[in-house]
């Protein structure tokens, strides 16, 4: 007995209940395309989806020869407490913090465009290091031109 047949000796209750159970079935796999779907879609408008590094802060140097000082910027990238930022000239270390004629927010944050002035010596390797939580990476380093 063939598919067909079987299907024509079914009766209406019979259909009925075979067309509910796939239709059932169909209901059940669409939901779950969709559910993968908007999470796919979620994590992508989310930003869960490409990784996406935060942008590394970096300083920048412009030394005044004549001053023998030389102003350290943060260029670009995110901000950084400045209780965590220490610049090291010839191995004498000047916190961010506590250096003279530094410029932060209010808040103690070091955002691009602040800037600190510390003197220096011609041939002086100047480096800024950011430490936080016992990792420490330079954000920048430069040695001043003789």
């Amino acid at each position: 007995m063939g598919l067909r047949e079987s299907w024509n000796e079914l009766g209406t209750g019979g259909k009925i209940a075979v067309g509910l159970a796939v239709g059932v079935v169909l209901l059940i796999v669409a939901l779950v395309v969709l559910v993968v779907l908007a999470a796919v879609l979620a994590s992508f408008v989310l930003g869960m989806g490409s990784e996406t590094a935060e942008a590394t802060p970096s300083a920048s140097f412009d030394y005044d020869q004549s001053a023998g000082q030389v102003q350290i910027q943060h260029a670009a990238g995110e901000s950084i407490p400045a209780s965590e930022i220490t610049i090291i000239v010839d191995g004498q270390r000047v916190f961010w913090a506590d250096g003279g004629g530094a410029t932060s927010g209010d808040d103690g944050e070091v955002i691009a465009g602040d800037s600190i002035t510390v003197d220096t010596q011609p041939g002086d390797d100047v480096q800024v290091v950011y430490r936080d939580e016992g990792v420490s990476s330079t954000l920048g380093a430069e040695t001043i031109p003789e």
